[in-house]
């Protein structure tokens, strides 16, 4: 991956601590607005209610902040990761355990309004670019080792093709979901955790099912 950029000087005291904060939070209204190509340090320090020159003494130009801002956004995502994909996943009835991932992949989204525009595909930047895929088989692999957790008998092939359905389906409808009312995103959740959950059981249903086809079969040969 790329050399990530530096902060152009590292806070000594709270309060340049509490203006990087600000920053970044400015950039992510201004990235999630107008996109990272047509954003300005301008504009990010406007919103942030700093001067271009305060904004300059931690940031020496536009990517070091996109590089901050990107490397906070992947230290909280991985941080639901975990709290979403624990151990007691594991044992969590299927409909409780997609209520747990939508939900909080929602909120995540909520909270983090550029996510889906510098993780979504981006093009602007190779970091971002390589950070998106390595972001992407990450989620996908720990959804798979989740799954072999749950259901030991699904074929590895299987379910490493599952994992990847179940993450690229909330990658695609999670955005479309922001941009709703609360009653139509409401629904569209709904309709995904229903979506993903039909899929499933059928997949495991069929994996059981062949599992214990197969015992039968070996047993009858002895």
């Amino acid at each position: 991956m790329p050399r990530k950029i530096s902060l152009r000087r590292k806070p000594r005291q709270e309060r340049g601590e509490r203006r990087i904060d600000a920053i970044l939070k400015a950039a992510a209204l201004v990235f999630a607005k107008v996109g990272y190509e047509a954003a300005t340090t301008n504009a990010i320090a406007a919103v942030a209610r700093t001067s271009i020159g305060s904004l300059y003494q931690f940031f020496p130009n536009k990517e070091a902040i996109l590089h901050a801002l990107a490397g906070r956004y992947l230290t909280d995502l991985r941080a639901v990761h975990d709290r979403m994909l624990d151990e007691k996943a594991v044992g969590l009835p299927l409909s409780e355990l997609y209520d747990r991932i939508i939900f909080l992949l929602a909120d995540f989204h909520d909270t983090h309004p550029a996510f889906m525009t510098l993780f979504a595909g981006s093009s602007e930047s190779v970091f971002l670019s390589l950070a998106a895929q390595q972001l992407s088989q990450e989620c996908i692999s720990r959804v798979d080792l989740l799954m072999a957790a749950r259901e030991p008998g699904l074929d590895p092939a299987r379910r490493r093709l599952c994992a990847t359905i179940n993450v690229n389906v909330i990658k695609v409808l999670l955005p479309i979901a922001q941009s709703l009312d609360p009653a139509s995103r409401a629904g569209l959740l709904a309709e995904t955790k229903t979506l993903l959950m039909t899929h499933m059981e059928r997949v495991v249903e069929e994996s059981r099912r062949n599992t214990s086809g197969n015992s039968k079969a070996r047993k009858s040969r002895v």
